[in-house]
Parts: structure tokens; C-alpha cells; sequence
């Protein structure tokens, strides 16, 4: 299965960065004018940067198809590398390829609205940079008390305006739409993500699916649960481990559709949806104000949990390590999956940071079932020496919470394998969940006589 994956992602990546422009690129290069060969290079490079923004803006979309293939996260990462390059090229295509009037002009301003968007998502919308600067992370909880995240949200949406102005600079250019196949191609692919655009924003007015808040209740300080009834007549693609994108659109402040992993299993007879939320920013800080019988859209299921441990052998161990609200995931999977071996090393900062704790010694009572837990962070040896020799030769990690103890465990675990293990045969698999925005990330670690490798 993970196989299959990096093989899907890594032909998402040659699909974009190469069979995408490529188009474009013959066209051009079969009709451009010889007078302008000392320029050709940068007019190839203005081809490829249009190519990749319109790539970004259908990444936007969030289509549920490649969410199911290569994950959310993988496409929100996409989604950024692509946009910086296509500015990065957008810049050598200006400088390469002067010109003045209103192409000029609208060409400027496309890049000024890019880059200004740019550097203002990398502080409000780019969790990578944030959880790895502290700096960055200091400006973002200072700013954010005026910049919400629907106006971040709106604000994003300028990349469209600034797209529009890159449409409109090719059609000034008269020996650009003098060459008809670049134009057909061109128009089509315009007009591809136009359509794809529309109809996801047509899908967020309506709601995938409509539902309403049966409970809202504190399950911890600063932790709302709430229980989603969806209507009859619609229907959720959720799987267990899934998150699922919801908004309150009768509510201010609350419009914008946000991710949070659902707690109990889909199969589950009630059809209730539970979630779990820790009031970290201006949205979720609003919940604990809901009341029951709020209305509320849902869009989902995302997530690859389900699919990742379907395509391993039921006999395969499963050791889990979670912190504080990172756990909500993984209790579906526990719950959803009682004939599954499971080790469950569960930590919170303080006493009441650690929720569902009954529920998780009640499952405690079954014979393949382990729950360890405790006030602070484990350590390496608290896990790997407890657990370590007796792992079978297949088994599962999957790590949930902050991202300084993921990338702590990330590290550790290779380490810890590579300096131990390397004679050892053995395939060890890691599915690290990103906080906080509720969306997980597939590391695969093979153990053999050669070491490990990370694809």
C-alpha cells in the first residue's frame, strides 16, 4: 500500500511539474515568432508559471479523489511549493521578457498581489513555518487578533484576482493570441479550474451536507464536544480516523469551513458525528458559544487512515502515540477496529488535558487492547524500551499531536532503528497526524540489513 502511495505521489509531482506545462510549452515554442527567440526562454517561463497558479487554485479545491490518493496535507504542500515557484518564475519571466502599456502593468500588479499573498499566508496559513520559527509564531498570535482567519481566508482569495490579471495580460499580447493552439490550450485550462472553482464553492454555499448540533458540551477546559446529527437526505464519505471540514453559516465568525478529526466511528448506530475541539484560535474559541439545534455544514470525508490500515494484514501490531488533543483520531480507529492488536501511549500536559479517559480504560478490558498514560511527554524510553523487543516483524506507529512531538518521535524512531535494528528485517510503518489542523502525513521507515529509508 505505501508503495502504491509514494508511487501516486510522486506521479502527482511529475504530472504537475511536467505534463501539465508541457502543453503549453510545444504550442508556444511550434508557433512563437523568430523575433522573439532572445526572449523565448522567458516567455516558456511565463507559460509555466500560469500553468502551475492555475494547478495551485484546483489544489485549492480540495478534490476528494486526490485527497484519497496522496492526502490532504501532501496537497496543501503541493499547493504552497508550486505557488512559490510559479512567483519565482513569474519574476524571471518579468525581467526576461520586458514590456510596457497595460501588459506591463497588469503583469506588476499580478505579481504584487502573488507575493504579497505569499508572505502573508507563510505567517497565517503556513502551520511548516510557524511550528519551526518561533519568531514567525510570536507575529502570528500578535496579528492575529486582527487578522481572523476568515479574513485570511478572504484574503487568499486575491490569488484568484491575481490570476485573473495574468489571464488578461496574455490577451494584450498580440503574438501570444496569434498563435491559436497555445490560445485553445490555454483557454482550456482556464476554463478547467474556472469550472472546478465554481462548482466547490457552489458545493461550500449549499453544504455537502446539511446537519444540526444536537449537544454542545465541555469535555475539558477549553475542549467542546460536540454531536452533529446530518440530515437523512445527504450523505457523509466518512471513514474511521476521517476529518471533516465543517462551518456554522448562521453564525459570525464562523462561516469559513474548518477540519477536525471526527471521535467516534462512522458505523457507529447512533449516526451522530462527535468531535472534539480545543479552543486554539478565533474560530474554535467561538464553539463553546453554540447551542444545540445550530445549523451546520459538513464536507468530507478526508484522510487516509482507513485505507492505510486496510491494506495491511489485520495481524499487524498497532503502537500509538498521542498527545493531548491529538488523540481524537485515533479513538475511532480503536473503537473501529476491536480485532486489531493495539498499544495506546496517551500523554497531556495536565491531569485534564486528558479526555475520553474512561472510555479508554473501559477498552482497556479487552485482551489485545493496551492503554498507557500519564502527565507529560513520554520518552523515548518509556515507549521503545517497554515495547521495543516485543514488536512483531509488521507494525504500525502512528503518532498524534503537537508538531515538536511528532517531529521528536519522527526522529527518534529512525534513529532508534537505525543504530539499533540494522541487521534486524523488519518494516516498521509511520502515520504522523499534523496538528492543528487535524490532517495526517504517511512516513514509511523499512528496516533491513541496509539500514532505513524514508520515503
Amino acid at each position: 500500500m505505501l508503495k502504491r502511495y509514494n508511487f501516486s505521489l510522486g506521479l502527482t509531482w511529475l504530472v504537475i511539474f511536467f505534463v501539465i506545462p508541457l502543453p503549453l510549452l510545444q504550442t508556444l515554442s511550434a508557433g512563437l515568432p523568430a523575433i522573439y527567440s532572445s526572449q523565448s526562454q522567458a516567455i516558456y517561463l511565463g507559460a509555466i508559471a500560469y500553468a502551475w497558479m492555475l494547478t495551485s487554485i484546483y489544489l485549492a479545491t480540495k478534490p476528494h479523489w486526490l485527497d484519497r490518493l496522496i492526502g490532504l496535507p501532501d496537497m496543501y504542500m503541493i499547493h504552497g511549493i508550486i505557488s512559490i515557484l510559479a512567483i519565482g518564475l513569474a519574476y524571471l519571466h518579468k525581467f526576461g521578457n520586458p514590456s510596457d502599456g497595460w501588459i506591463r502593468t497588469t503583469g506588476d500588479w499580478a505579481i504584487y498581489l502573488f507575493t504579497g499573498i505569499m508572505v502573508y499566508s507563510m505567517i497565517f496559513m503556513a502551520g511548516w513555518f510557524t511550528s519551526r520559527i518561533p519568531f514567525l509564531a510570536k507575529l502570528k498570535r500578535m496579528l492575529e487578533t486582527v487578522f481572523k482567519h476568515e479574513l485570511s481566508v478572504w484574503l487568499h482569495r486575491l490569488n484568484l484576482i491575481a490570476t485573473l490579471l495574468v489571464f488578461i495580460h496574455v490577451q494584450l499580447i498580440s503574438y501570444v493570441t496569434a498563435i491559436h493552439p497555445f490560445m485553445f490550450v490555454f483557454y482550456a485550462y482556464s476554463s478547467i479550474v474556472f469550472i472546478s472553482y465554481v462548482m466547490s464553492k457552489v458545493r461550500s454555499q449549499l453544504g455537502d451536507t446539511r446537519g444540526t448540533v444536537m449537544t454542545n458540551e465541555v469535555l475539558a477546559p477549553n475542549v467542546q464536544e460536540l454531536t452533529i446529527t446530518p440530515q437523512k437526505h445527504y450523505q457523509l464519505n466518512l471513514r474511521m480516523g476521517d476529518f471533516a471540514f465543517i462551518s456554522f453559516p448562521d453564525l459570525k465568525g464562523l462561516k469559513e469551513y474548518h477540519p477536525f478529526s471526527i471521535v467516534n466511528p462512522p458505523s457507529d448506530d447512533s449516526q451522530h458525528i462527535k468531535l472534539a475541539i480545543r479552543g486554539d484560535g478565533d474560530f474554535t474559541k467561538l464553539l463553546s458559544e453554540i447551542k444545540p439545534g445550530v445549523a451546520v455544514k459538513l464536507s468530507g470525508g478526508y484522510g487516509r487512515y482507513h485505507s492505510f490500515l486496510e491494506d495491511n494484514d489485520q495481524d499487524h501490531h498497532i503502537v500509538m502515540i498521542a498527545g493531548g488533543i491529538g488523540v481524537t483520531p485515533l479513538l475511532s480507529i480503536v473503537e473501529g477496529s476491536p480485532e486489531r492488536h493495539i498499544s495506546l501511549f496517551y500523554s497531556a500536559h495536565y491531569d485534564h488535558d486528558l479526555i475520553y479517559l474512561n472510555q479508554l480504560k473501559d477498552w482497556h478490558q479487552r485482551d489485545n487492547f493496551n492503554l498507557h498514560y500519564q502527565v507529560g511527554r513520554y520518552s523515548e524510553a518509556d515507549v521503545l524500551n517497554h515495547q521495543l523487543h516485543d514488536l512483531p516483524n509488521n507494525t504500525i506507529f502512528l503518532i498524534s499531536g503537537p508538531a515538536p512531538m511528532i517531529r521528536y518521535w519522527k526522529r527518534t524512531l529512525k534513529k532508534k532503528w537505525y543504530s539499533k535494528w540494522a541487521n534486524v528485517r523488519r518494516r516498521i510503518y509511520l502515520v504522523i497526524k499534523k496538528s492543528p489542523v487535524n490532517m495526517t502525513e504517511l512516513f514509511y521507515v523499512d528496516i533491513d540489513i541496509n539500514g532505513y529509508k524514508s520515503l
